[in-house]
C-alpha cells in the first residue's frame, strides 16, 4: 500500500517537474494545469501568514508572476516544484509584512516629526496673509514667462524633477533645458524682486 502511494507521489512529482519545465517554455496551459493543481494550497499558504484577504489576494498574484517569470530558475534537485512554490509565497507573504511594518514606522516616525514642526512654527495669521501674497506674486510672473520657460519651471520648482528628469519628460537636449530654466529664473527674479522688496 504504502509503495502505491510512494509510486503515485513519484508520478506526481514527476508531473510536476515536466510542468514547470513547460512554463518556464512559455507554456500557458502547463501554467493555467499548474495553477489549477496548486492554486488553493498556495492561497492558503500566504494567507496563514498575512492573516489579510486583500493582501493575500494581492501577493498571491505577485506569485502567479513569479512563477511564470521565474520557472527557469527552479532546479528539480533541490526540492519539489510546489515546496519550491510554497517557499517563494511565504517569502513573498513575509516581505509583504516587513514592507507594511517599515511604512508604518516611517508613517509614526514623519507624523511625529511634523507634530513637532506644527508646535514650533504655527505661522501666525499675519505671516500665512503675507505667504499666499508671495505665492500670488510667483505665481503671477511664472505665468508671464515664455511657454517653454514656464514648462521647465513649473517641473523642475513645483513639479520637484530635477533638470535631466525634465529633459527626459519634455524629450529635450539637457543644456537646452538648464539655459531655459536659467532664463527662466533669471527673468522671475526681475519681475519678483521689486514686487517683495
Amino acid at each position: 500500500m504504502t509503495e502505491a502511494i510512494d509510486l503515485e507521489q513519484e508520478r506526481q512529482i514527476k508531473e510536476d517537474i515536466h510542468l514547470i519545465q513547460r512554463i518556464a517554455e512559455r507554456d500557458s496551459a502547463a501554467f493555467q494545469k499548474f495553477y489549477g493543481k496548486y492554486s488553493g494550497l498556495i492561497f492558503a499558504a500566504i494567507s496563514n501568514v498575512l492573516n489579510d484577504h486583500h493582501d493575500t489576494e494581492d501577493v498571491m498574484q505577485e506569485v502567479l508572476v513569479q512563477l511564470w517569470n521565474k520557472a527557469h530558475l527552479y532546479e528539480p534537485r533541490k526540492g519539489k516544484p510546489l515546496t519550491w512554490l510554497t517557499t517563494m509565497a511565504r517569502n513573498r507573504a513575509i516581505d509583504r509584512i516587513r514592507s507594511k511594518q517599515r511604512r508604518s514606522r516611517l508613517n509614526d516616525d514623519f507624523e511625529l516629526e511634523n507634530k513637532k514642526i506644527q508646535f514650533e512654527f504655527q505661522e501666525s495669521g499675519h505671516e500665512i496673509l503675507e505667504e499666499k501674497e508671495r505665492d500670488s506674486i510667483v505665481q503671477r510672473a511664472v505665468s508671464k514667462l515664455n511657454d517653454d520657460q514656464r514648462q521647465a519651471i513649473h517641473l523642475a520648482y513645483f513639479s520637484g524633477l530635477t533638470q535631466a528628469e525634465v529633459a527626459e519628460r519634455l524629450n529635450e537636449p539637457l543644456g537646452t533645458i538648464k539655459a531655459r530654466i536659467r532664463r527662466g529664473v533669471s527673468r522671475l527674479e526681475t519681475l519678483v524682486k521689486p514686487r517683495l522688496a
